[in-house]
């Protein structure tokens, strides 16, 4: 009779416990997980339009509309986009589903500040009950330098301040339409260009030259000769199966770190890589959050470095050019320069910047979260020092600014189904960093470089943010 006693309690005290961790879990999805849930892509509700809230508006940072609700009858409105292309991939659309701003922060836009007050007061003014609006941290005027500068060359600008990851630009083309997604729905879905797609945060590019920067950080840790080891290129250079060129085969006769950088020698890196190794190579790459997800509003795709223990030599050697399997987004390149110029340290990137109710107060302001130290202060110096000889001297000349001095590192990568893509990520002023660029253009001709279009957008966002400049 006992046992009995003790095997009911038991079981009471376990239907119990399951009770509340039922209420615990209910709770938590809520007040905690409504927000994710409801922008969540895979959430059928954001087809779901309340027209009896006025959908907030989507502002830049200052404060101009990007996206608003027009009133067709008194139950019915309409998206309008006012600055339509420019800011497609940023504000993204809101029929055929929701991308972009809209999908992230759909729960603010369709939620009403004190609603109670606001649906008494439209029963007796007719006033329509007011969403949130969304203020962002993209600036127009530097987001339209980007795209006048892009034009129609398909590609991506990223342009953020280093010592808080906010974003100022996030251009990308080929672009659409935001206004005529739903009349157009059939012809961008089935479009070869993939117009839909946001190559600044979703395009995975081989990451080329660029990547050297890693490169040459992962031997100043790990290679403890790195300071000595000096490499005679003579433009070409046999890895195991692999032959390494140079760009056009040039011959860049004795480099050390600093020289390699500037001229961007393949040769060097690939020897370095070599006796860097993979694993090392692997363990900095993912210190900058390669191989690994990180938390930022909008849809993002994971840069890959795809080297193990194993990894035979010529595995090891493309990597270190930033070639093989390597790949990354120009959101991400330019995360991993604005790093470098913040000390090592890498901010979560952002592009919110807060809350705004129908009356105008400010709410849920973003703060600046770091992400990790990636690198010392010490190694931000090393490498800083070496991108700037890439500007001053070297492959970069064509980002300087008079007056100006900009650390940079190009990078063209090659694309086994056509041209080269062109990439540069930099940052300026050197010495104390206000801007930090990634720009990466594909398949590239006689005129299509990036570096000079990220000195043109470095220029422009400079004088803005800089009256002395």
């Amino acid at each position: 009779m006992n046992n009995m006693k003790r095997s009911a309690q038991r079981i009471f005290w376990l239907i119990t416990l399951m009770f509340f961790l039922l209420l615990a879990a209910m709770a938590k999805l809520t007040f905690v997980d409504r927000q994710e849930i409801s922008s969540n892509a895979y959430n059928p509700r954001l087809n779901y339009v309340d027209n009896s809230v006025k959908r907030g508006n989507i502002r830049d940072s200052n404060g101009d509309i990007l996206a608003e609700s027009v009133q067709n009858s008194e139950n019915s409105y309409t998206r309008n986009y006012l600055r339509s292309r420019m800011a497609a991939h940023i504000t993204g659309y809101s029929s055929k589903g929701k991308t972009g701003v809209e999908a992230a922060e759909n729960f603010e836009l369709q939620t009403a500040h004190n609603e109670v007050l606001q649906r008494i007061h439209h029963i007796f003014s007719g006033t329509p009950v007011q969403g949130n609006d969304v203020v962002l941290t993209i600036d127009m005027d530097i987001q339209s330098v980007a795209g006048n500068i892009l034009g129609n060359k398909k590609g991506a600008v990223v342009v953020m301040e280093p010592s808080t990851g906010r974003i100022l630009a996030l251009q990308a083309y080929p672009d659409f339409d935001p206004n005529t997604v739903a009349e157009n729905w059939e012809r961008l879905r089935q479009d070869e260009d993939s117009s839909l797609v946001n190559r600044a945060t979703q395009g995975l590019y081989p990451p080329g030259s660029t990547f050297k920067v890693i490169t040459a950080l992962a031997a100043v840790e790990y290679y403890s000769d790195w300071e000595r080891f000096t490499y005679e290129c003579t433009g070409q250079a046999i890895f195991e199966n692999k032959v390494i060129h140079c760009y056009n085969n040039r011959v860049h006769g004795m480099v050390d770190m600093k020289k390699a950088i500037a001229t961007s020698c393949n040769c060097y890196f690939a020897e370095l890589g070599k006796r860097v190794g993979a694993e090392n190579i692997r363990k900095k790459a993912e210190d900058f959050y390669f191989n690994e997800n990180y938390p930022f509003v909008l849809a993002h795709s994971i840069s890959q470095v795809a080297l193990q223990k194993k990894s035979e030599e010529n595995e090891i050697v493309e990597t270190a050019i930033g070639q093989g399997k390597t790949l990354a987004t120009p959101l991400h390149m330019a995360m991993v320069a604005s790093a470098i110029a913040n000390n090592g340290i890498m901010m979560k990137p952002y592009v919110v910047d807060h809350i705004q109710y129908y009356n105008g107060n400010a709410s849920k302001t973003t703060v600046p979260e770091k992400l990790k130290q990636v690198i010392s202060v010490e190694e931000s110096d090393i490498i800083t020092d070496m991108m700037i000889s890439c500007v001053a001297e070297g492959t970069g000349t064509a980002a300087q600014i008079y007056g100006i001095e900009i650390a940079g590192k190009t990078g063209t990568a090659e694309n086994a189904t056509g041209n080269d893509h062109s990439w540069f990520i930099g940052f300026a002023p050197a010495d104390n960093p206000q801007i930090a660029i990634a720009v990466m253009i594909e398949n590239i001709n006689q005129d299509g470089s990036a570096t000079p279009i990220a000195g043109k957008v470095l220029q422009a966002s400079l004088q803005k943010y800089q009256s002395n400049i």
